[in-house]
């Protein structure tokens, strides 16, 4: 079997740094949104989101991810820094399996362009869409507008969710019924806590094997290479969070007189 190529580098954060994740894959659709529920949730004129595979996403900052349980006034649970307190994702539309992030987190939103500019009538004005671009009127149906690969992945996540729910559940549902005197012995590794796991939002534990890895990159990766070809030209004439940091500190540090 040939070897697969690692998946290019896409990472992002909160305003402070602190906060850091990478997403592991090419995401199930980018689009954006011009509800005004969306300008005021976002405290701008448009939202732009790209949703994923929750278990696709990495935390690899100081500090993880803070999820924040839906409370009168959130409509999703929310990801954020414990710091800065930078929103960088909610829970999807569709199901808990999947995560909407917000573009304006990634290093390079640019690589993300919507598929869809979803609530066009409420669109501000001044506001233009990219000549080609699709919208629609009001929401977007994901049966039409997803591609049929992100719906399939869509599908395998959201059963993967709930087999996972369902197990927790039995779980807690044993231990309700199990005497204290009988606790597992200490030299079960399979009866831990599942809840001293780390969230797979945050570090994904399953395995892949070496075929499985190879058809998810496969139908993964020629969409994200697609943006990246697109962008390719702007990407060079911008510049990097990398060379801007690295100027900045440059610019902070004591001139000799």
């Amino acid at each position: 079997m040939a070897t697969a190529r690692p998946f290019p580098k896409v990472t992002g954060g909160c305003f402070c740094r602190k906060t850091r994740y990478r997403i592991e894959t090419a995401p199930l659709f980018c689009y954006a949104c011009h509800c005004q529920d969306c300008q005021k949730a976002s405290g701008s004129v448009f939202a732009c989101y790209a949703s994923i595979e929750r278990d696709r996403v990495t935390s690899i900052g100081e500090l993880d991810p803070s999820l924040t349980v839906p409370v009168p006034g959130v409509l999703r649970e929310q990801a954020r820094c414990s710091s800065c307190q930078t929103i960088l994702w909610a829970c999807g539309d569709y199901s808990p399996a999947s995560i909407d992030i917000k573009v304006g987190t990634l290093d390079i939103p640019t690589l993300m362009e919507p598929d869809m500019h979803a609530f066009i009538e409420s669109k501000v004005d001044w506001v233009g869409i990219p000549e080609g671009a699709k919208t629609c009127k009001g929401d977007f149906d994901r049966r039409d507008a997803w591609p049929k690969a992100s719906l399939e992945r869509l599908r395998v996540a959201m059963q993967k969710h709930d087999k996972a729910m369902e197990e927790n559940k039995a779980l807690a549902e044993q231990r309700k019924t199990t005497p204290a005197s009988s606790d597992v012995p200490e030299d079960d590794e399979d009866g831990a806590d599942a809840s001293d796991k780390t969230p797979t939002a945050q570090s994904p534990d399953e395995k892949e094997t070496d075929e499985e890895f190879e058809k998810r990159f496969k139908e993964t990766e020629s969409t994200l290479l697609a943006r990246l070809e697109q962008l390719s030209k702007k990407l060079s004439q911008e510049e990097t969070p990398e060379a801007a940091m690295q100027k900045l500190n440059l610019d902070e540090q004591p001139k000799d007189p």
